[in-house]
Parts: C-alpha cells; sequence; structure tokens
C-alpha cells in the first residue's frame, strides 16, 4: 500500500520573523503531495547563519528529521500489508468502486 508521493518547496521567506526568537530565520514550507490525500504541508524554519546556497538542502535535511520522527510514531501498531489486504477483502462492499 505505497503511493507516489513528493516533497517540494512551495515557499520560501528569507528573513522573517520567527516568534519566540530575537533574530530573523529563514522560512521554507513544504508540500507533501501523496496520491489520494489531500496536500499537506511542514515548515521548517533555518537559522540564517547556514549558508545561502545550501538553504534547501539544510532545510529539507530538517524536514527529512521530523519526517522520519513522525514515521517512527506513526508505525506503531499499525497493520502489515498483507493483513490490511486480508482485512479489506473481509470488509469491502460489495459495491466498492475505486475512482
Amino acid at each position: 500500500m505505497r503511493y507516489p508521493s513528493t516533497v517540494q518547496v512551495s515557499d520560501i521567506e528569507r528573513s522573517t520573523v520567527r516568534e519566540g526568537f530575537s533574530e530573523p530565520y529563514h522560512k521554507v514550507t513544504f508540500d507533501l503531495i501523496s496520491e489520494g490525500i489531500p496536500t499537506s504541508q511542514l515548515v521548517v524554519w533555518v537559522h540564517p547563519a547556514f549558508p545561502d546556497d545550501d538553504l534547501i538542502r539544510v532545510a529539507r535535511t530538517f524536514a527529512w528529521s521530523r519526517l522520519a520522527a513522525l514515521l517512527a510514531a506513526a508505525s506503531e501498531g499499525v497493520f502489515s500489508e498483507d493483513e490490511i489486504q486480508v482485512l479489506w477483502e473481509c470488509v469491502r462492499p460489495d459495491d466498492f468502486v475505486a475512482s
């Protein structure tokens, strides 16, 4: 049950106010796109001390770390792909049509 997914930079705000911090940060917003579900966004704040040429790479590294932590948290107690398929075969409505 894997679906095509992408992570795209949707916006970069340089030197913007970050609540709770005295100096400006770069705000990088990613669109999290996965087939079949609404697009979500993830905001990553990057300290301006990082080189501008590496801004996107640094932001992607921070995003990856957060998404990996979310993956671990969401993985607790999940069905295996085979188990969920067997369960679906038991509960699938007779008139189910995937669009």
